[in-house]
């Protein structure tokens, strides 16, 4: 059986320098063309303190903290060269650690906003993601992932045929309906559920 956070981790390391710097034609490239989308929905509301799962070099945070540096962010990843990336942008105050998204390192309901960009995809246990994430969101907080999804057929063809033959750390690309069950599942209210472009899906949940 594959063995998914270490191929993840062994990617992303390799990756790790030039991630910042893809080419147009690259998947990482793509990857950096969906912030906008993210961005907006986190600025919905005010907040002082964010988590980013899956965080990579940092760009997310990065972005916010150009914007405001009073709030308090945290990074997390499961690749040491993606978070030294991170830590090298020296933005002061944020905090950036290598961890696992399937167990979070925080005290319980700590955080106001939790994101999770285009990682999610890649965690082979997704129902205790979800359960840590929702145990370190404060009452009341968000909780947006934005990630990758393709239509109905070849969702079915990319998770039973194409990544079972691919030597990577994707688990499995999911659609809007399983994705509102893995929320409500731990007891999160969703807000906003939806497609963006071709290739994508955002969503809302909130903690009640």
């Amino acid at each position: 059986m594959k063995n998914y956070k270490e191929l993840s981790k062994n990617e992303f390391n390799r990756e790790a320098k030039k991630f910042d710097h893809a080419k147009s034609t690259d998947i990482y490239k793509m990857c950096q063309e969906s912030y906008g989308p993210l961005l907006e929905e986190i600025k919905k509301e005010e907040f002082h303190s964010l988590l980013d799962i899956g965080c990579g070099t940092g760009n997310s945070i990065e972005k916010l903290y150009r914007e405001n540096s009073k709030r308090s962010y945290t990074g997390i990843d499961l690749a040491e060269n993606m978070i030294q990336v991170a830590r090298n942008k020296e933005l002061k105050g944020v905090n950036f650690l290598v961890g696992d998204a399937e167990n979070l390192p925080f005290e319980k309901n700590k955080f106001d906003v939790i994101i999770c960009k285009e990682s999610f995809h890649h965690y082979p246990k997704v129902n205790n993601f979800f359960e840590s994430a929702y145990g370190v969101l404060k009452p009341g907080g968000r909780m947006i992932i934005l990630d990758m999804t393709l239509p109905t057929l070849g969702r079915w063809i990319e998770n039973h045929i194409i990544l079972k033959l691919m030597n990577t750390g994707d688990v499995h690309f999911y659609g809007l309906k399983e994705v509102e069950k893995l929320y409500q599942n731990v007891g999160f209210k969703i807000e906003r559920l939806e497609k963006i472009g071709k290739m994508r899906f955002i969503s809302t949940g909130r903690k009640n």
